[in-house]
């Protein structure tokens, strides 16, 4: 048997080689793949959007919300959710300064606003905030008394808040933004958060509500004061009746990589 004969072959030249078409596309797919799945093996490999939340109450009938400035801002998107629907909201405005945000609802129902002290409290006084404490669905009620007033405090922002209330106990997550209420259920303060003095003891502290009206009241916007305190003090449920219906749970989105 000759060689050709056991491996039989064309005479002349080899035939050119076709190059063979390129499929990058089978390249792309493979690496969202490859990155879909690390993310989900991984959790934190790839910067996710954040969220917060916190507690607001209306002001106003016509949709008007006031929160704490840290709550929303830098927020992509802002939902306030009222009687179980959530409604998107516009940040208005923002001051830094007093940690206080003005929030606009979208296609919102009136909600009843809060009647707003025309007396700030003194130390020893009881108050109640009203929260959505770690973004619960459901209202939470904290009572207990003014500590100091007029306190200062260093901010999320490192920014120096003034004129706060100084509250006997702190408070937890999510109740920035709500309501803090004198005994005849008038809003006296915003909380802000809670902070720890140089003895290691923990307190709770808010932005006054004359330093909000204030601050409004420079943009043009002119809120009644009310002074309707009763001979007595109201019980604590009579206080969550009064201003449970104008209190809100307010959720907001960070983009990937915010602080």
């Amino acid at each position: 048997m000759t060689e050709d004969e056991a491996f039989p072959v064309e005479r002349g030249e080899p035939p050119e080689a076709r190059p063979r078409p390129r499929q990058w596309w089978v390249a792309g797919v493979a690496l969202a793949v490859a990155g879909v799945l690390l993310a989900t093996l991984v959790p934190g490999l790839l910067p996710r959007e954040k969220t917060g939340s916190g507690t607001g109450f209306a002001i106003t009938p016509h949709g008007h919300v006031l929160t704490a400035a840290h709550v929303v801002q830098g927020a992509t998107e802002v939902t306030v959710y009222w009687a179980g629907r959530g409604y998107r909201a516009t940040t208005v405005a923002v001051s830094v300064e007093h940690d206080l945000s003005l929030l606009l609802l979208e296609d919102a129902p009136p909600i009843p606003p809060v009647a707003l002290a025309s007396d700030r409290p003194a130390v020893g006084d009881p108050v109640m905030a009203i929260g959505h404490p770690t973004g619960a669905v459901q209202l939470a009620f904290l009572s207990t008394h003014v500590a100091g007033v007029g306190w200062w405090a260093v901010g999320p922002e490192g920014t120096v808040l003034r004129d706060l209330i100084a509250t006997a106990d702190p408070f937890r997550r999510g109740y920035s933004g709500a309501p803090l209420a004198n005994g005849a259920g008038e809003v006296v303060g915003v909380v802000t958060g809670s902070v720890t003095s140089q003895s290691g003891r923990k307190f709770g502290f808010a932005a006054s509500i004359g330093q909000a009206v204030d601050w409004l009241t420079r943009r043009g916007m002119a809120l009644p004061l009310s002074s309707r305190r009763p001979s007595f003090e109201l019980r604590e449920g009579e206080i969550g009746t009064l201003l449970a219906p104008s209190v809100v749970r307010v959720e907001a989105r960070f983009p990937p990589g915010s602080p």
